[in-house]
């Protein structure tokens, strides 16, 4: 097998200052939230924001999407002036305002939840110059970035869970006791043995979610490199290619990144992201994989979700499958099990 290096990365415990706004009862009657999916408005002079300051939110929000063939940036961002911070624009999903100012006693950050839209987040970050909002942001933006990622997540997996597709739904409940919220659009392309396949496609591009599962035995199956050789093992015997003796498989040779974190906060698991290949041809794409231990029922979960695109931009699919991943539930009260 080919050295593979890894990235590791930490999937943060997001915690944050949080601000009251009038409990539930209230927030159930804001209006949904504006702006384009993985969109970031930034609230800020537009002299802050073509000078060091704003060069540094750029440079964080705006990073390359870790784990896709061609640079995307984490974020599409958006400046906004605070004079023209009004009414029509207060809804937007995702806000972070700054404010530098010498009437400022000390640096600040504090975090909103669904001011005025629903699932909105908004961080205020206020300091007496600019020295002082390099420290603060620098010492906060890694959590920001977590809840800002977290809402577009939580915001498609609300939308899959109302209307998810039926036929599916009922497959994982029925036969792997697993609850998935699936969009309609998607087909079963493969279900035998422990193994499913299904997929979204269109003449440019496809999405895709692979799932099977293994009895759990040893504590060595939650070890990277075994996982790998299972999901080739597996992506092999169920997955071809286009072409005789071609079939899907893990890029060995690319750079993944990998992170160990607890699943629905107590399930272990581990995840990856990095591209897949097509042996002896020449597709490919990114993928995510999500491998849990459900130790009640002595399995282990591996739910991959990939995209092939070759013409177009990847990032807000991957966003649209990791999301479906995530829709999935083992811990459920037993009358959705009816």
């Amino acid at each position: 097998m080919k050295k593979v290096f890894y990235v590791l990365f930490v999937v943060i415990m997001v915690s944050v200052w949080s601000c009251k706004e009038g409990g539930k009862a209230g927030k159930s009657m804001l209006s949904p939230v504006s702006g384009a999916t993985n969109e970031l408005m930034v609230i800020m002079p537009k002299a802050l924001w073509d000078g060091a300051v704003g060069d540094t939110i750029k440079q964080f929000f705006g990073q390359a999407q870790i784990g896709l063939p061609q640079g995307e940036p984490i974020f599409d961002l958006l400046n906004l002036p605070p004079a023209r911070f009004e009414k029509n624009v207060k809804s937007h999903r995702n806000l972070l305002l700054v404010n530098i100012s010498r009437k400022a006693d000390s640096a600040s950050v504090h975090f909103f939840d669904s001011p005025w839209a629903k699932s909105q987040k908004i961080f205020k970050i206020t300091a007496p110059d600019e020295e002082a909002f390099f420290r603060i942001f620098d010492a906060n933006k890694e959590k920001m970035m977590g809840v800002y990622l977290k809402a577009e997540r939580d915001r498609l997996i609300e939308v899959y869970r109302k209307t998810p597709d039926k036929k599916i739904f009922n497959l994982f409940k029925n036969k792997y006791d697993i609850l998935l919220h699936c969009p309609g659009g998607y087909n079963i392309n493969k279900d035998t043995n422990d193994f499913v396949w299904i997929s979204s496609e269109t003449r440019v591009d496809s999405k895709g979610i692979i799932f099977f599962q293994e009895r759990y035995e040893d504590e060595s199956q939650l070890n990277y490199r075994i996982i790998q050789d299972k999901v080739n093992e597996e992506l092999k015997k169920y997955i071809p290619g286009p072409l005789n003796n071609t079939w899907m498989a893990l890029d060995m040779v690319t750079p993944m990144m990998t992170a160990v974190y607890q699943y629905e906060g107590e399930h272990y698991a581990v995840l990856m992201k990095g591209l897949w290949t097509v042996v002896n041809d020449f597709m490919g794409g990114p993928f995510v994989l999500n491998v849990v231990l459900d130790q009640k029922n002595e399995r282990v979960i591996y739910m991959m979700g990939y995209v092939y695109a070759p013409e177009g931009k990847k990032r807000n699919m991957m966003r649209q499958v990791e999301s479906i991943i995530y829709s999935m539930q083992i811990d459920f009260p037993e009358e959705k099990k009816k």
